[in-house]
């Protein structure tokens, strides 16, 4: 008996066919569907002109992410900043209600106007003058709107350290980044100054700008310094502001007016005990226009005993509101002089521009007798006269020649003469000995 399923299929024709007919349709299919062989192509080796650009395309990607980077800090810096419309100028946030900025001209004016960001707004001058290379204003419009930017030292700043000089332009904010150099003592004016010296070009168009470190924080005011525009630090700034401040520096900034008490070889000499002797005036200021003189002695201020400059503290401002005139009595060599002084609206009275006419600019003659110069250790340098200066008038009387001049300048003149002296738009008075 045979056991099984029924015949063998492995044996079977029609079975073998048809395994045959799928093997080859496999074969086909595979061969259509092999992947293309890879081909291996060579590989071009970079240019050494390609190569050297290398080193320019990654640092020029660093400046770009730099100038980004200082041009958001300037941003945030923005709102320490303003401009002042009627001067031209950028200005520094100092405090709640001040702002500070460079004093170029010879006058700054009493009143100027502040652009902020919700319109222009008034503010008042109350530190200027040109003793000092700043100008301080009051702004009580601003108070509590402006934040101040936050002031460090300059001398905390390591040397190489980045730096931002920032200034509100005319319609943006202008920044220049460079490295700190350090602080160096420098004269600027009447005084010395620290400047905080850095690799930044300073130039007219960044001056009431500010210099700030990396966090934010103040470092110098830029301001213009015996012809040179610099960095002031803002602990000279600080000083400067609170000099203005002064009996003495208001009076000299309203009136151009600079007096003090006599010493005793001058009370000697001008037979006078006390008063106070005007020792300098300036151009275009009202204390000149009035006819006061160097070597002047003032002896009374409408009727009042002047015997310490605090006594002239009236002149500061308009607190005569119903006063017209100040009178002042003076001695002037062997004579008694009165002086009207204008009570009200003084500042305004010299500002007004002088007429254009022909389109010319003209140059005032020149006055007095040329000193040009002076030998150290003579009675001429102890008294203070430098090259430069001209000699206007010898003992209230102005000399009749160049021989008179040098008579009075001689070493070998036993007799004391009191000489007035013009330079830079100053008028000074010295005694020689």
């Amino acid at each position: 008996m045979t056991v099984g399923g029924g015949p063998d299929d492995s044996r079977n024709p029609r079975y073998i066919l048809i395994l045959a007919i799928a093997a080859g349709l496999i074969l086909s299919i595979g061969w259509v569907l092999k992947p293309a062989e890879l081909v291996s192509e060579p590989v071009t080796a970079a240019s050494q002109q390609e190569l050297s650009r290398l080193p320019a395309l990654t640092q020029r990607r660093e400046l770009e992410e730099m100038t980004e980077f200082f041009g958001g800090l300037a941003a945030d810096l923005a709102s320490g900043l303003v401009r002042l419309r009627s001067v031209g100028r950028s200005a520094v946030v100092w405090s709640a209600d001040r702002v500070v900025t460079a004093r170029v001209a010879w006058r700054f004016p009493a009143a100027v106007t502040v652009a902020g960001s919700e319109g222009d707004v008034g503010a008042y001058t109350n530190v200027a003058g040109p003793h000092l290379p700043l100008a301080g204003m009051r702004t009580p419009q601003l108070a509590g709107r402006v934040p101040p930017p936050r002031r460090r030292s300059a001398d905390e700043v390591e040397t190489g350290r980045w730096v931002l000089a920032a200034w509100q332009a005319e319609n943006q904010i202008a920044f220049a980044p460079g490295t700190s150099l350090g602080t160096v003592a420098r004269p600027c004016g009447q005084r010395r100054v620290d400047e905080f010296v850095t690799t930044i070009p300073i130039s007219p168009t960044m001056l009431g700008g500010g210099v700030f470190d990396l966090d934010g924080n103040l470092l110098a005011v830029l301001l213009h310094c015996d012809g040179h525009d610099i960095a002031v630090t803002a602990t000279s700034v600080a000083e400067l502001l609170a000099e203005g401040e002064t009996h003495d520096s208001r009076v000299r900034a309203r009136w151009g007016l600079r007096v003090d008490r006599l010493n005793p070889i001058e009370s000697f000499y001008f037979g006078l005990s006390g008063g106070l002797m005007v020792r300098e005036l300036w151009e275009r200021y009202p204390a000149a226009a009035t006819g006061l003189r160097p070597g002047d002695i003032l002896v009374s201020l409408d009727g009042a005993p002047l015997d310490t400059v605090e006594s002239l503290r009236i002149l500061e401002g308009d607190e005569a509101s119903n006063q017209e005139t100040f009178w002042l009595e003076a001695r002037r060599g062997v004579e008694t002089v009165s002086i009207a002084l204008p009570a009200r609206n003084i500042d305004t009275r010299l500002d007004v521009p002088s007429p254009i006419g022909t389109g010319l600019v003209w140059e005032q003659p020149a006055v007095g007798y040329l000193i040009a110069s002076v030998q150290v250790g003579s009675r001429a340098a102890e008294a203070g006269v430098l090259p430069g200066d001209r000699l206007i008038r010898v003992d209230h009387t102005e000399p009749a020649s160049l021989d008179e001049v040098r008579a009075v300048l001689a070493d070998d003149r036993s007799e004391p003469a009191f000489i007035e002296l013009v330079r830079d738009g100053r008028t000074r008075g010295v005694l020689l000995q």
